[in-house]
């Protein structure tokens, strides 16, 4: 039976609903063993830039840890789910029939799969190059094993090396046509890059080709979100639910779809009968928690974020919400650690590094801030964030910054601020905090300049008098 609230929500969309049995499976298409990739508040003395405004990445139009999860690495597939073609859905006629049958999937060689079953589990160590190296045995006993090449490219993706995880992913998608992975690969990093046109573009001929994939139906799905093209992506998510009422990541891609429209009521009803048929999914316990948090429910929202973490302790997203709830809190400790993990696990996320480094400014670990927040410039220059946040690490460290006395600290917090606001530029608000903390540091450099000439003389009547004594 359908949820209440579902079929009460799903109106206002114009999803219809009609009462029937239930078809298919758990909708999981790998034999085990995935792991995840990678992909605010200051001290309660000054805010830092909340992580949830636009203005925090340039190259991203979606909330910092809100983009679909990186790619994962994968044992040996087990292939698309199969569906029930006279199945009754609730989601509307269904058209399992519709569409090319799928190309076939080869097994992979006997000679492949024990260096690749090796490297799976090399790939939960924190030095990876032994996967990496487990991959590539596998791949050259076996050209044809397109798992091997996908997990190549969760290697490198891994390691900061885009390009080669998307020559990586592509391979894997020249030897399988319709391997969802690996198009779910391209997709995340042309989204984590800021580019969800072009994941939209890369995905939408191969789901329309291989429309019977309905793994491909909510990548695409999960793009089109991304892209804010929200219509067409509740569209591409109820296609595949058409085939497959059951069909978790369809149901997942079509609650993220109403988060984007800001229906959270909706998408927790939708996520809550999607538990009831895979309970263990890490991404519907993180989509949960982010719908909880909109709604102002923070400590279920933490409950619901910690159980994604624990059921996949690789869910790069997951740490990162945690450690914004944390830092909300002003446990600015265990927000470290979790921002910590994240860099590990997604290094090429800026968003990671710029909460790091917030981290750890208030943690009034300096020098470690300033590293984070300048390799954050470097790697989106444009990045506004980023000066806010070194513009209040230096107004609250002061001379605690190493090599800096008062006065120079506060003419940097002031350089840092400036830049911000000229990168802002229009999207500048009226009551930015950057003005407020703009008048307190002048006002501040004003009283520390006046303290200086007040020592200054003190100084010279000081040497006078001993110059003058020391001639008697």
């Amino acid at each position: 039976m359908i949820h209440a609230n579902i079929t009460r929500a799903l109106a206002i969309t114009g999803l219809a609903l009609i009462a029937g049995g239930c078809s298919g499976d758990k909708g999981t298409s790998t034999a085990g063993g995935e792991l995840t990739a990678g992909g605010e508040e200051g001290d309660g003395m000054a805010k830092a830039v909340p992580i949830e405004d636009e203005q925090v990445i340039s190259r991203s139009r979606t909330p910092i840890d809100q983009p679909i999860p990186q790619a994962e690495p994968v044992s040996v597939d087990s292939g698309p789910p199969k569906l029930d073609p006279n199945a009754a859905s609730i989601w509307g006629a269904p058209d399992a029939e519709s569409g090319k049958p799928l190309p076939k999937r080869k097994p992979m060689k006997s000679g492949a799969q024990s260096s690749h079953k090796q490297a799976l589990a090399d790939s939960d160590k924190p030095q990876q190059k032994a996967a990496s190296a487990g991959f590539q045995k596998a791949l050259s006993a076996d050209p044809k094993a397109y798992e091997a090449a996908f997990n190549l490219g969760v290697m490198a993706d891994r390691a900061g090396q885009e390009k080669r995880a998307l020559q990586y992913y592509k391979r894997a998608l020249s030897i399988q046509p319709d391997y969802e992975k690996a198009v779910q690969g391209v997709v995340r990093v042309h989204v984590r890059n800021g580019s969800p046109d072009q994941a939209v573009s890369f995905v939408q001929p191969i789901a329309q080709k291989w429309e019977r994939n309905l793994y491909l139906q909510a990548v695409l799905s999960e793009a089109l979100t991304e892209a804010d093209r929200v219509d067409e992506a509740e569209k591409a998510a109820r296609k595949a639910l058409r085939r497959d009422e059951r069909f978790v990541p369809a149901m997942v891609a079509l609650a993220r779809a109403s988060l984007k429209r800001g229906r959270n009521e909706l998408a927790e009803s939708i996520l809550k009968q999607a538990l009831v048929i895979d309970g263990d999914s890490p991404e519907i316990h993180f989509l949960q928690g982010l719908a909880l948090r909109e709604s102002g429910r923070l400590a279920p929202a933490m409950k619901e974020f910690r159980k994604a973490v624990e059921l996949r302790p690789d869910y790069a997203e997951a740490h990162m919400a945690l450690g914004r709830q944390y830092m909300v809190g002003g446990n600015y400790g265990q927000a470290q650690k979790e921002f910590e993990a994240v860099v590990r696990l997604a290094p090429m996320m800026v968003a990671a590094h710029l909460n790091l480094g917030d981290a750890y400014r208030a943690n009034k670990h300096w020098d470690a801030a300033k590293r984070e927040l300048d390799k954050t410039l470097r790697m989106d220059p444009e990045l506004a964030a980023a000066h806010f946040n070194l513009g209040l690490m230096y107004m609250v460290a002061k001379s605690d910054f190493p090599k800096l006395d008062n006065m120079g600290a506060l003419k940097r917090a002031i350089l840092e601020f400036n830049n911000y606001r000229q990168k802002m530029g229009p999207k500048l608000k009226k009551d930015d905090p950057s003005s407020a903390y703009m008048v307190d540091l002048e006002r501040s450099v004003e009283r520390e300049e006046k303290r200086i000439a007040r020592d200054k003389k003190r100084a010279e009547r000081e040497a006078r008098k001993k110059a003058m004594e020391g001639g008697k």
